[in-house]
């Protein structure tokens, strides 16, 4: 391979590499917001179950209106949190194959002997 043909490659090959990385980090970030939210979402679920039980143990209507809430809205959060977080993971998981791939084709790239001009 000549000199110029190989700098083409390997330059394309690094390029591709460093924009899966890029990626890679931010669906990384992306991870963690979604697992905040999941939190979020089951301490209103927990806040929810735990005015259900004192809307049994003492019939207030205010206690029954904050366990619907809490568990409508806290359900709803948790559900689309998992959702995202199985689909990041998904991504997540794709991008690593390929990363693998990138760095096989660029270190077979580098393995290649130059000929001369």
């Amino acid at each position: 391979m000549d000199k110029k043909n190989y700098i083409q490659q390997t330059g394309r090959a690094r390029g591709k590499l460093l924009r899966l990385e890029h990626s890679l980090r931010r669906a990384k970030g992306d991870l963690s917001g979604v697992i905040r939210n999941r939190s979020v979402g089951g301490v209103m679920v927990v806040i929810g179950l735990l005015a259900l039980i004192a809307f049994f143990v003492k019939g207030s209507q205010f206690a029954a209106f904050i366990a619907t809430i809490s568990l409508i809205i806290g359900g709803l959060v948790l559900i689309r949190a998992l959702v995202k977080i199985g689909g990041a993971h998904r991504s997540i998981n794709a991008m690593t194959d390929e990363i693998v791939g990138a760095q096989a084709t660029l270190s077979e790239l580098e393995g290649q002997p130059l000929t001369a001009e």
